[in-house]
């Protein structure tokens, strides 16, 4: 169990290790949360209440599950979330949860840690930002085992294009 319930830097690097997340894996986090901070720092100027330390972690370890995920089919993020879960980091484990999921209640919602990195996670292509197009077209190729899976995978490309207005109004 964890003293505190947000990792440190440290920590998420050794939780990195322990679940083998491989290095690509770990460099598109890293840019995630380079990419965050970035949007933390606009935030902020508008009086946008953030946890630094929250956004940081869960942006490192929002794909924590990935490695095994790829293996079991399980859901990456859930996996992910249930792992934080048993280490103590409570905060950080909803957040992991989300990052695959959006819908229009969360778009209108508050701008808060949940959703910047799954913003973030969306801008980030392997370790290089791009835009939310170049990002969901890539998504729907990996990803979209038929037509009807890729269109999926399409359609919530106007959601990420509202949170990016309200992000960047």
């Amino acid at each position: 169990m964890s003293v505190s319930p947000i990792p440190s830097h440290g920590q998420c690097l050794a939780l990195m290790r322990r679940y083998r997340m491989p290095e690509h894996i770990q460099r598109h986090s890293f840019m995630v949360a380079e990419f965050v901070r970035h949007l933390v720092e606009r935030l902020q100027h508008k009086n946008h209440p953030l946890n630094l330390g929250l956004l940081h972690s869960a942006s490192l370890l929002h794909d924590i599950g990935k490695a095994r995920s790829l293996q079991t089919g399980e859901n990456h993020g859930e996996l992910g979330a249930q792992i934080l879960e048993e280490w103590g980091y409570l905060p950080v484990a909803p957040i992991v949860r989300e990052h695959t999921t959006m819908d229009s209640q969360r778009v209108r919602g508050p701008l808060n840690e949940s959703i910047l990195v799954n913003y973030a996670d969306k801008r980030v292509r392997h370790d290089k930002v791009v835009t939310l197009e170049e990002r969901f077209l890539d998504l729907a190729r990996r990803y979209g085992k038929s037509a009807r899976q890729q269109a999926a995978i399409l359609s919530k490309l106007s959601l990420y294009e509202e949170i990016e207005r309200r992000i960047f109004d």
